[in-house]
């Protein structure tokens, strides 16, 4: 299967396990795997849990852990060589790395010994992810830099999904990536991973995440290739698929064995497991004592099949349309929304579906669901985050990153307001790179019915365009119309 393909644990050479560090880069805690290649003509390996984090030799004086093979001048942590063959047979040494207050020093308390290489199907196929970064030419300096400028198109430093999106998209269109790297599940699961587990927890991958975010984008597309062979239809799996399912990725189990194993997946039972269930299941396979921050949509979502095949039938299926837009289908739509929030019945209703769980909580992944499903017109995935973002953290809210029963209305309201606006940035960027120059933000104002002179407009188009990069992002053009305009849609809602 193509992207999928894995790669055997060198024999006789042992993985590493690194224990004890605490307080800053307290990450680096864990088992690492050999990797195939040399550094320095020194074995090296790779973090168990998929994340950038590496044990080399410097090729002088010290093995150090570090995020990226290189000269080590940067690292989490090292230590003094001894003429060893790996850092777990160094005696007489301590390892050393910065305190919480970045100043270097001994950690008397941190280790490094001597484990059992690993052998599972998924924990191989980890390993071969750094093959497949070397073969793209994504893991020397000045290649990460080149990318990572194209992605940080206006150089402020830091990039949305959108931005990561567009980015994959325009690489495998144009042949430097291959196809198998563009499935927008995967996509989310590796930029949700970047913020939350190995990033500093914003909204915004920043430059030190960048090759953590390539790691991921391989990762998980990795994982939705077998997802989705082994499922093929709904984009859930259910017990026959999942043992039907197995040989593909080279698990040999009985029936008994391998029914036992979609349990572990199926934890509440449902029948089906959807693809964020399948990751999670994935990472504890492949590093089993990683406690990660980054699955909340897994709680919103345990429930979720039984809750399915009792109110919408064995057959309910993801579906997906394409429909031409129009401002009046917005107009329509918006009156019709109105309505509902005016109609207790009717919006309890629409709650249920997009509560499909019935949890009372809804996440991003269920707002965008019921979009997909139910309202086409409003399939735009910015607007959608830019709407999720305003609820959560708008007036009234209690902050947290679900949407209750309380803040629906409001992100009705929101869904509807920031599709409108997505809808007149999109009609204005005439090249569709999700980027507005001064001329087609000028258009933009026009259609706005803005009575403003060249002059004027170009002096708003500065105001936006704060570093003076010479576009404007959709985040960027939200705020200013949002500072500019009552947003009235929202108003007569609760009105």
């Amino acid at each position: 299967m193509a992207g999928v393909e894995t790669v055997n644990s060198p024999d006789g050479r042992p993985g590493l396990k690194v224990e004890g560090k605490a307080g800053r880069h307290a990450f680096i805690n864990g088992t690492y795997e050999p990797m195939q290649q040399q550094h320095n003509n020194h074995m090296c390996w790779c973090s168990r849990s998929v994340q950038s984090t590496y044990i080399f030799h410097t090729g002088k004086k010290r093995w150090v852990i570090a995020k990226r093979l290189d000269d080590g001048m940067k690292c989490y942590a090292f230590i003094k060589d001894t003429g060893v063959d790996d850092p777990s047979d160094i005696d007489g040494e301590q390892w050393c790395g910065p305190d919480n207050d970045n100043k270097f020093g001994p950690l008397p308390k941190m280790s490094c010994t001597s484990v059992p290489a690993g052998n599972d199907k998924f924990l191989q196929l980890r390993m071969s992810l750094d093959g497949e970064l070397t073969a793209l030419g994504l893991t020397t300096k000045d290649a990460l830099m080149q990318l990572w400028k194209r992605l940080d198109y206006n150089g402020n430093g830091v990039v949305s999904l959108a931005e990561i999106d567009k980015m994959v998209v325009e690489l495998v269109a144009g042949g430097q990536w291959p196809a198998w790297l563009n499935n927008k599940p995967a996509l989310m699961r590796a930029y949700k991973k970047t913020i939350l587990k190995d990033g500093n927890g914003d909204d915004w991958v920043q430059k030190p995440e960048f090759h953590a975010l390539l790691l991921n984008i391989f990762w998980f597309n990795k994982l939705w290739k077998i997802f989705d062979a082994v499922d093929g239809d709904d984009r859930r799996i259910d017990v026959n698929e999942f043992v039907q399912g197995l040989s593909m990725i080279g698990l040999q189990m009985n029936q008994q064995e391998a029914r036992a194993e979609f349990a572990k997946i199926d934890r509440n039972g449902g029948g089906q497991v959807l693809f964020v269930e399948f990751c999670a299941y994935v990472r504890k396979r492949v590093n089993p004592d990683c406690k990660p921050n980054f699955d909340k949509d897994i709680i919103s979502g345990e429930d979720c099949t039984v809750h399915m095949r009792r109110t919408h039938g064995n057959k309910a299926t993801h579906t997906h349309c394409v429909q031409q837009k129009s401002l009046q289908k917005f107009d329509n739509l918006e009156a019709d929304f109105k309505k509902i929030c005016q109609d207790k019945q009717r919006l309890r209703k629409l709650w249920s579906c997009i509560d499909f769980n019935g949890n009372n909580i809804v996440s991003l992944a269920e707002i965008d669901k019921m979009c997909v499903e139910q309202y086409p017109l409003l399939n735009h995935k910015p607007a959608l985050m830019r709407a999720y973002k305003a609820t959560i953290h708008g007036a009234g809210s209690n902050d947290d990153d679900w949407v209750n029963k309380k803040e629906f209305k409001a992100l009705l309201g929101n869904i509807i307001y920031f599709n409108k606006l997505f809808w007149l940035f999109d009609h204005s960027d005439s090249d569709k790179d999700r980027r507005l120059t001064e001329k087609e933000f000028k258009w933009c104002l026009g259609c706005l019915g803005e009575k403003m002179s060249d002059h004027q407009m170009s002096m708003e188009f500065k105001q936006v365009d704060r570093n003076g990069g010479g576009i404007i992002l959709f985040d960027e053009f939200c705020k200013y119309i949002t500072s500019k305009k009552c947003p009235e849609s929202m108003t007569a809602f609760f009105d």
